[in-house]
């Protein structure tokens, strides 16, 4: 199974499809220790038993993680490339769902140039945008990225409107110390990594 990197299109449903696959293995190993240990003792009372209770724990994690995935799709193809076809040149990060405390933000696509980093959200829940928009920027000030400016866009063709017109301006010479996490990464790059290690 080819693997997609978080933050490209079609990440959620290679990853739904990846954690089924380890859910059922991790779960297979366990249950294999359980029976070997009945159809040799003949009783659950075994430390093939314990093990495999054991065993357990990890296939439970996965099994969480499936769930987490479970009612989210990959983005359109049609609506991919269309983001795509405006945001030639600029760094992209596609189907993130970033959580805070109180709540969950999925955001379809994202992108980032110089201080400015906007993101267009399909979601058709009511939710506070606006803290999450505070979220992002609070983590990038952490993480020595100050003065961005973050914008969630709910409505399509602002975002693309957006999306040109970042796409169209001169990069800025921001001040910018190569972080030694992301050896040879551009500061856009660094910004999307910081961004995808809050998605999950």
């Amino acid at each position: 199974m080819k693997r997609i990197p978080k933050g490209s299109y079609g990440y959620t449903d290679a990853h739904k499809k990846q954690q089924l696959l380890k859910t059922f293995l991790f779960f297979l190993l366990p249950i294999s220790i359980f029976l070997v240990g009945y159809l040799t003792t003949k009783t659950k009372e075994n430390y093939f038993t314990i093990v495999a209770v054991v065993g357990c724990l990890p296939a439970c994690k996965e099994l969480v993680n499936v769930f987490l995935f479970w009612k989210r799709r990959s983005i359109p193809e049609r609506l991919y490339e269309e983001i795509a076809s405006h945001a030639k040149g600029v760094e992209t990060a596609y189907e993130l769902v970033f959580t805070t405390y109180e709540q969950s933000y999925p955001v379809t696509a994202l992108v980032i140039v110089g201080n400015e980093v906007a993101g267009y959200a399909e979601e058709t829940r009511e939710l506070d945008w606006k803290k999450a928009e505070e979220h992002l920027r609070a983590v990038l000030k952490h993480n020595g990225f100050f003065r961005v400016h973050v914008h969630i866009f709910r409505d399509y063709r602002q975002f693309l409107e957006r999306l040109d017109a970042l796409s169209a301006q001169e990069q800025e010479n921001l001040p910018f110390t190569p972080d030694e996490r992301y050896p040879g990464f551009s500061r856009e790059q660094v910004i999307r990594e910081v961004i995808l290690a809050l998605s999950i």
